[in-house]
């Protein structure tokens, strides 16, 4: 008959200062690849699919609460850090009629995975039922005993966790707080995760019964195992082999490594994926970042916020990327900075050029070394290859740009815009000086200032004529001779 799938809500602990951070802001809305810690446990635990999330906030409270950024969330505040179990007594009004399991987690466990927190809902509603003879119509029966499972792992270096005590049968009796712990205990290497699961009308009986009699003065969420082992209830401990996901982040350098690990994990589905990363020790990529099969990476690239790379592109060592659209076939070239920005197929960015504020690259562009692009749409096939400034400019297609351009957009007070039609020529050294129009096909002298509108198929020159004095080195030095 299968059993009715149990339900389960999730409760987030999230209102800790994070003394250790030393940091003016809660430890939950650090960074991580470009997300707040919180966004990955929370991710995780939506992966488990409960019927709500309850998020306990404190320290800070306004800023977490914008950091989850979750509409259809509970937020429940604890006002008064008193530990874990007191936090999870605020939470009591959203359970204490609910016929379910209640998850309870830790905001700074970025590493946990989706899928152990939904494994550990299947172990426990196993638990919590037996199947009914088929004589009875196969009705499900509680397991009475059940109360709870809490994920353990064995680490390397158990020092500083607290360490689960357990019977043959996997039963938890205790577990002890490293500062409570004896010297046999802490030679115990299985490790509580900070992760449980409750029957919640278990729960209910107990979480307001406990004290904070330790060496922390703090209210331990440890002790409802006691607890409920003294009801004659039992609970199971889950271990899980890999023991990174576990990493928590009491401080910033544990913030850099759990990001290291994050970053690699990334990576390595990223290059499952049909990804080639050269040197990726050297790759930093943010959480939001896309890829499409056959693109390469170099080393030491950098590529943040949303941004999605198309098939076959390549991107060179030392260029960095932020919130931009590349499409297939492009080639990036060393050193080039490009943000919020689109790139169309084809085109070629670099050596270090720079494009940003919304500029879009039309396809098979090419925009080579030192060329700045701010804010403007270059046309298909156009070329600006050195040396250039095109800002607020609309420039159309097969247009080529020589080097040392400039698109004079400031006055001063306002920007004003160039507009270069298709197949214009710009000479090079050309300024143009905005609001400014060049026609179709039309054609600058090199060394031009360009002050008026171009028609179509016209040139603009705008020099000084040109004086040749001839055997003037010879006068040069008779006069240094005087």
């Amino acid at each position: 008959m299968g059993h009715n799938h149990e339900k389960h809500i999730a409760i987030i602990l999230a209102a800790g200062k994070g003394t250790r951070f030393r940091s003016k802001k809660p430890k939950v809305i650090h960074n991580i690849l470009g997300k707040p810690m919180i966004h990955y446990i929370s991710l995780a635990a939506r992966w488990s699919n409960p019927e709500k999330i309850i998020y306990v906030i404190g320290h800070e409270k306004q800023q977490v609460k914008k950091a989850i950024n979750c509409l259809n969330c509970v937020y429940v505040e604890q006002e008064e850090q008193l530990g874990t179990g007191h936090a999870v007594a605020q939470t009591k009004p959203y359970w204490e009629n609910f016929d379910g399991v209640v998850m309870i987690l830790n905001g700074d466990l970025p590493l946990v995975e989706g899928e152990t927190l939904k494994n550990a809902v299947k172990y426990m509603e196993a638990m919590l039922h037996f199947e009914g003879a088929p004589a009875e119509g196969g009705e499900n029966y509680r397991n009475e005993k059940v109360a709870g499972v809490v994920l353990t792992t064995k680490v390397p270096n158990p020092l500083g966790y607290g360490r689960v005590i357990k019977d043959k049968n996997h039963r938890i009796i205790r577990i002890v707080e490293e500062k409570d712990a004896t010297h046999e205990e802490q030679q115990i290497d299985e490790i509580n995760t900070g992760i449980y699961l409750f029957y919640a009308p278990y729960l209910k009986q107990v979480i307001d019964r406990l004290e904070n009699n330790n060496a922390q003065r703090e209210y331990y969420l440890t002790d409802v195992i006691k607890l409920l082992n003294q009801m004659g209830k039992e609970v199971y401990a889950l271990l899980v082999p890999d023991y990174t996901q576990f990493i928590g982040v009491n401080d910033r350098w544990n913030l850099s490594k759990v990001e290291n690990i994050l970053r690699m994990k990334y990576l390595q589905f990223w290059s499952y994926a049909g990804v080639t990363f050269h040197n990726p020790e050297t790759v930093y990529i943010e959480f939001d970042v896309e890829f499409s099969p056959d693109v390469e990476i170099y080393q030491n690239v950098v590529l943040k916020g949303k941004t999605s790379i198309g098939e076959d592109s390549v991107i060179e060592e030392n260029s960095v990327i932020k919130n931009s659209k590349i499409g297939r076939n492009v080639k990036i070239l060393t050193g080039s900075v490009i943000e919020n920005s689109v790139i169309e197929d084809n085109a070629v960015i670099g050596p270090y050029a720079r494009i940003r504020d919304n500029t879009v690259i039309k396809q098979g562009v090419q925009i080579g070394n030192f060329v700045e692009v701010k804010k403007s749409v270059i046309g298909e096939n156009t070329s600006a290859k050195h040396l250039t400034y095109i800002g607020d400019a609309e420039v159309g297609k097969d247009v080529n740009i020589g080097a040392g351009t400039i698109t004079c957009n400031y006055d001063g007070f306002k920007k004003h815009k160039t507009v270069i039609k298709d197949r214009a020529f710009i000479g090079s050294d050309t300024m143009l000086v905005a609001p400014i129009t060049v026609g179709e096909e039309a054609i600058t002298g090199s060394g031009s200032v360009v002050t008026k509108d171009v028609p179509d198929k016209a040139l603009a020159v705008e020099r000084a004529s040109l004086k040749i004095i001839e055997n003037y080195a010879e006068k040069r030095k008779k006069k240094k001779n005087d």
